[in-house]
């Protein structure tokens, strides 16, 4: 049985989200922009959205060997969002300095202004949460849902939950 680097990732972020597979690395490079969509290793073009953010460009800090980390630039780039990509040698350690709770951790992590978004989010939460602007430090998807952009293709609904300042934890929305 072959399998492909995307279940390979799929299934360490179920074994160990917080510790294994995309979520830890080797060294560093320099920041990195995205200038053209990258090609990616899931079907990103069944992700539509038709909406708008207040922001055109953010960074997304991740493991340098992170290939569905990748897939997900490629979603935000698809929709004409510039990401300029920070790959970490200790992506524990930035999320803990970002305030992300070990519970809402995923494989990376965006910074989206004011706002942090962890994990796979659709376009549309993270519209809802600049329309609604709650007082809360971001919004997360935890783990890695095999039905999220940059995992997968759309399947069953994803919850997204929204996390404060000091780790409280609460439902976002469901997409």
């Amino acid at each position: 049985m072959t399998f492909t680097r995307r279940q390979l990732c799929v299934a360490a972020g179920a074994l160990a989200v917080g510790s294994a597979g995309c979520l830890g690395g080797d060294d560093a490079s320099a920041p990195e922009r995205t200038d053209a969509i990258p090609e990616a290793d899931t079907p990103i073009e069944t992700w539509s959205w038709d909406g708008s953010l207040p922001v055109s460009s953010l960074t997304q800090y991740h493991d340098p060997t992170c290939g569905c980390c990748e897939d997900y630039v490629a979603y935000l780039a698809m929709h004409d969002i510039d990401v300029t990509v920070e790959r970490t040698d200790d992506l524990a350690a930035k999320k803990t300095e970002l305030g992300v709770p070990s519970e809402m951790r995923s494989c990376h992590t965006l910074v989206f202004d004011e706002y942090l978004v962890e994990g796979h989010v659709p376009l549309e939460a993270i519209e809802q949460l600049f329309e609604e602007e709650p007082a809360v430090a971001g919004i997360a998807i935890p783990g890695m849902p095999a039905e999220s952009p940059g995992m997968g293709e759309p399947g069953d609904p994803l919850q997204v939950y929204s996390f404060d300042e000091d780790g409280t934890v609460s439902e976002f929305a469901t997409v």
